[in-house]
């Protein structure tokens, strides 16, 4: 495995009955386009995200780049992978 993400300066929100309300939701938001996989245990906002998610668990706010750089094998999805294992600090 890789370290081949980001940690970046994000405003995290989520709305509720059409208000905004600061701080974490348990589900996802953001812009989920082009993960693919179980994101049963991911939570955050996913915007800068993109690649195979299985496996994978954690907070993903403020998180950029692509999973598939990190090069998580098989084995390592199926023993599951915190998130915070693929932070290039």
């Amino acid at each position: 495995m890789k370290k081949a993400l980001k940690r970046i300066e994000y405003k995290i929100y989520h709305i509720k009955d059409g208000v905004r309300i600061g701080g974490v939701h348990s589900l996802l938001s953001g812009n989920v386009t082009g993960l693919k996989g179980d994101v049963s245990n991911l939570s955050g906002d996913v915007s800068n995200l993109w690649g195979n998610v299985t496996g994978l668990r954690g907070d993903v706010s403020g998180l950029r780049g692509n999973l598939d750089d990190c090069e998580i094998t098989d084995e390592d999805r199926a023993r599951g992978v915190d998130v915070s294992e693929l932070l290039d600090k």
